[in-house]
């Protein structure tokens, strides 16, 4: 038995039709769909990647956002060199066991083709490029990887566009290079194809946009090759597709800027390493804070300068025995399965815009970034940033939809269990054995409700989580703000709206 997965970055299960999307659509068909699926959290492809290669969630392979400090350094996770810096080539920058040091250590074949950041593409595929197994990143093959089959495939087509924006020339890329593969070399025993669409376009157009669904067209084109390849080879070697996605979208409703915000009050925070800063902060949807010494006092002084803000949203400190927060009126990372020596002393998501102004649209939420007001934006907790794609087709699956939840972390332990290999103790989610046909499980199972709250002085923040199996899986946040406290507004610069 062999695997291709293929990821499209950024694609929301409810983005697909069978006008737009019809390759997709008829993999659902043939296949499981997963109609509960989720991301892990942050919502972030860095931490996706990582999710994906190891199976755990970030509170086991330590990529906590897709920029964050650690080692006295911010560390910026588009950047594989970056990331590097916390340990070595093979070792300490994951610290959780992945897909490619597994099948590497059994002597097993694994492909990684991808379009996405070369962070991104180095925690896909970690301990695969190093060991010299295939591995293509699309926008250099020369910068990571030996392998000379790829070697050779990559010198024989065309530079790429240096920032191609939508990425239409790169997606085609990835599955040229695939099939370019297949048509000399064995299939290797999983293969990784990493579409860096539909989620450029999202950021660039917004979902729905017409041109956003023009490039998910092309992109569901584009796959639908590899679709065609494996309807004629897939009886041979037992060939099992996995389709799905990173994360979901939200939509930016308004901006803000945190750091703008802490400095008024008089705080010497930073977005970089500077020795005169208090507090180093990274801020997109989800905002952290590494304060220096970790001082309470001025973690609870950042959190009231804050939490009265009508885009504060759920907030969270380091977890201590117990499981309980650090700091008083938040909940612990642990709570969002993000405790890890790396995490930040204080986190909070930005919230949803809809709380403070029913005006907004329900998937509009607040923002901390360069991209404008109107486009796709992730890394938070709403149902849309959580919400994955995910079908699993091929005789070893079953076929229809299933409502129990899943998660990106259950796919490497399913992955391993079909190929027969030894699933590490680091893996954090669990086989879908509900997928797989004659799995010998024949048990009922329940969804439990495993919410958790905390009642700040202002607001209820709850979490909600659904336990299945054991495992706990994120669906979404919700906040109510006592009245009549209740904000209805920030200051001017920061009320831009659909």
């Amino acid at each position: 038995m062999k695997f291709i997965v293929a990821v499209f970055d950024g694609l929301r299960p409810d983005q697909l039709n069978e006008r737009i999307t019809p390759n997709l659509c008829s993999l659902a068909s043939m296949g499981m769909l997963l109609a509960n699926h989720t991301a892990s959290f942050p919502s972030e492809t860095r931490v996706s990647s990582a999710a994906l290669a190891t199976g755990s969630h970030c509170s086991g392979h330590g990529i906590i956002a897709n920029r964050f400090f650690a080692n006295g350094v911010a560390i910026d996770g588009s950047s594989l060199p970056a990331l590097l810096t916390l340990g070595s080539e093979t070792s300490g920058v994951l610290t959780s066991v992945a897909l490619g040091e597994v099948l590497a250590a059994h002597r097993r074949t694994m492909l990684t083709i991808g379009s996405q950041s070369q962070g991104s593409w180095g925690l896909s595929g970690w301990g695969s490029w190093q060991a010299g197994a295939p591995a293509y990143w699309v926008h250099n093959h020369g910068e990571f990887g030996s392998n000379p089959v790829i070697h050779r495939i990559a010198s024989n087509l065309p530079p790429l566009p240096k920032g191609e924006s939508p990425a239409i020339k790169t997606i085609k890329r990835v599955v040229d290079a695939f099939l370019s593969y297949v048509e000399t070399e064995p299939l290797p025993d999983l293969n990784l194809l990493w579409f860096s669409e539909p989620d450029i376009s999202f950021h660039l157009f917004g979902l729905g946009h017409p041109s956003a669904n023009e490039v998910l067209s092309i992109v569901d084109r584009e796959f639908g090759r590899i679709l065609e390849w494996w309807y004629a080879a897939r009886r041979r070697e037992r060939i099992q597709v996995i389709a799905g996605s990173d994360h979901g979208h939200a939509i930016i409703g308004k901006t803000v800027s945190v750091l703008d915000h802490l400095r008024r009050a008089g705080f010497k925070v930073a977005n970089d390493s500077d020795p005169d800063a208090d507090v180093i902060m990274e801020s997109q949807r989800a905002v952290n804070f590494w304060v220096r010494d970790s001082d309470l006092c001025l973690v609870r002084d950042i959190y009231q300068c804050l939490s009265a803000e009508p885009w504060f949203g759920a907030a969270f400190s380091r977890t201590l025995e117990g499981g309980v927060a650090r700091l008083a009126q938040t909940l612990p990372h642990a709570a969002v399965m993000a405790e890890h020596s790396r995490s930040p002393d204080l986190t909070f998501v930005l919230g949803e815009c809809s709380l403070t102004n029913t005006d907004s649209e329900s998937a509009a939420v607040y923002y901390d970034g360069n991209y404008p007001v109107g486009v796709g934006m992730h890394g938070g907790l709403t149902s849309y940033e959580l919400s994955a794609f995910g079908v699993l087709a091929g005789d070893w699956f079953q076929k229809g939809v299933s409502n129990t939840p899943t998660g990106i972390v259950d796919l490497a332990p399913t992955i391993l269990t079909g190929l027969g290999l030894p699933i590490p103790k680091t893996v954090q989610g669990r086989v879908i054995e509900e997928a797989i046909i004659d799995n010998g499980d024949k048990r009922s199972h329940q969804i439990e409700d495993a919410s958790v709250s905390v009642h700040e002085p202002l607001r209820k923040v709850t979490i909600r989580r659904e336990r299945y199996r054991g495992h706990l899986y994120l669906k979404g946040s919700d906040i109510v703000w006592h009245s009549p406290k209740m904000p209805t507004g920030g200051s001017p610069e920061n009320n831009l709206t659909i």
